[in-house]
């Protein structure tokens, strides 16, 4: 009687130690999932011959392989978090198999599997963004949690845009960073790449931070609104500093799809006057930037005409592998150079083409047209998601919506005239997923 009555009191203390143990698992993933917006936008080395995007894909493994051992264990332990189906999920597995089949037909395995040099986005790399998809799908997948990570990644917005202010008025801090600066500056025009190695990419992770920042301002009360708002306006202003063509219009795009909301567009406005100043004073001279600034209107030479030129090659190598694509990252290896050509669209400094600065295009040479069809279909349905979600919210749950929306149109804008990079796609698999799962919540009622 003793030993039945013993056994039976044992339980209730088994079942509290693995819900402990479920819980601490749990943070391991929502902790690894904060991290990731923080710290990989950040992370620079000065040390080695990549000082951003080597150490930026080797920390978004490690937190991606974290939060699965984090959700491992919590699954484990306790059963939950219970699987979660999102709008996203079928052609999100389709996109999956389609880079895996294309990885091992590649026509250079290597780089398919681990990713080019100073790329690294190879299979492992896509592993690890649908992992930190599925991750903000069941760990951050509400409300709370999608603000939690915005928060979280304003944070990070603040001190990349502060530095990428400071880079105007102090010399680089390492020689990766020199580089850099000088590679993508010109006559009469410095641009400022922050810790996200160049200019582009800084560009293209404001775009996608502001309206969010906006969002959190007018969202929060008391004195919290003008601490967001202020970040917001700093943001924008290191936005002018990057003189990228493609994240002003993916900026301007952002805006105007949340034209419903007049408070985000008044800031905006107020914003751009604001940083017109340091833009002309700070950056280079007026007839320097005016003429950087009309060259996207100029089809016959200029980085216009260098992205027909890449796209059109590009659309032949897909004729020619259309099922399973050439293999990802490398473009750079089975692109068709012509060397007379090259100097005349690029002038005589050497150029390797290993991006088709179009993300579908570079997803359909990569791992084929129907690999890229549902990789599209994924993005699509996140959109979906989230106007499902702004539709059914109200208040502040419906401003971070609208600001979620914005900046997701204007990411996808932006690499229709760039392409995915390892210090910023984490990030947005992670708030899209977190999203995708707020609408399911939404739509399961809970």
């Amino acid at each position: 009687m003793s030993d039945y009555s013993s056994s039976t009191h044992s339980i209730p203390s088994q079942v509290r130690r693995a819900a402990d143990a479920g819980e601490i698992f749990a943070r391991v993933s929502r902790a690894a999932g904060i991290i990731v917006v923080v710290v990989v936008p950040i992370v620079v080395t000065p040390w080695g011959p990549d000082g951003y995007n080597h150490v930026k894909a080797l920390t978004t493994g490690v937190l991606a392989a974290l939060a699965i051992i984090g959700w491992i264990g919590a699954r484990l332990a306790t059963g939950r978090p219970s699987w979660r189906f999102t709008a996203p999920e079928v052609p999100l597995w389709a996109f999956l198999l389609a880079v895996l089949l294309s990885s091992v037909t590649s026509a250079n395995p290597r780089l398919s599997f681990f990713g080019g040099p100073s790329r690294y986005e190879g299979l492992f790399a896509y592993c690890g963004y649908v992992a930190l998809f599925l991750v903000g799908v069941h760990f951050f997948g509400s409300y709370t949690g999608l603000r939690a990570l915005v928060r979280a990644a304003g944070i990070a917005a603040v001190i990349t845009s502060a530095y990428g202010v400071l880079q105007v008025f102090i010399p680089p801090l390492f020689a990766g960073e020199a580089f850099i600066r000088e590679w993508y500056s010109g006559p009469g025009i410095a641009r400022v790449p922050s810790t996200l190695s160049s200019p582009v990419v800084f560009g293209g992770y404001l775009a996608l931070m502001i309206p969010l920042l906006l969002a959190t301002g007018i969202s929060a009360r008391g004195g919290s609104r003008y601490l967001w708002l202020s970040a917001a306006c700093l943001a924008l202003v290191a936005l002018s500093l990057t003189l990228t063509r493609a994240a002003w219009v993916a900026a301007i795009a952002a805006g105007r799809s949340t034209w419903r909301h007049r408070i985000i567009v008044a800031a905006l406005a107020v914003i751009v006057m604001a940083s017109v100043g340091l833009l002309v004073t700070g950056v280079g001279r007026p007839a320097a930037i005016w003429s950087h600034v009309i060259a996207s209107a100029n089809i016959g030479s200029g980085s216009v005409a260098q992205r027909v030129y890449i796209w059109s090659r590009t659309l032949g190598l897909i004729g020619i592998r259309p099922w399973l694509g050439w293999g990802l990252e490398t473009l750079g290896v089975v692109f068709p150079y012509d060397r007379a050509s090259l100097v005349r669209v690029f002038g005589p400094r050497p150029t390797i083409i290993d991006k088709a600065h179009n993300d579908f295009l570079q997803m359909a040479v990569s791992i084929g047209v129907p690999g890229a069809l549902a990789y599209a279909a994924v993005w699509g349905l996140v959109v979906w998601s989230v106007v499902r979600t702004w539709r059914r919210a109200a208040g502040s749950a419906r401003i971070l919506a609208a600001g979620w929306l914005a900046a997701l149109t204007a990411y996808l804008v932006q690499v229709q005239f760039s392409f995915s990079v390892v210090a910023l796609a984490p990030i947005v698999w992670l708030l899209a997923g977190s999203a995708a799962g707020w609408e399911a919540e939404i739509r399961d009622g809970r």
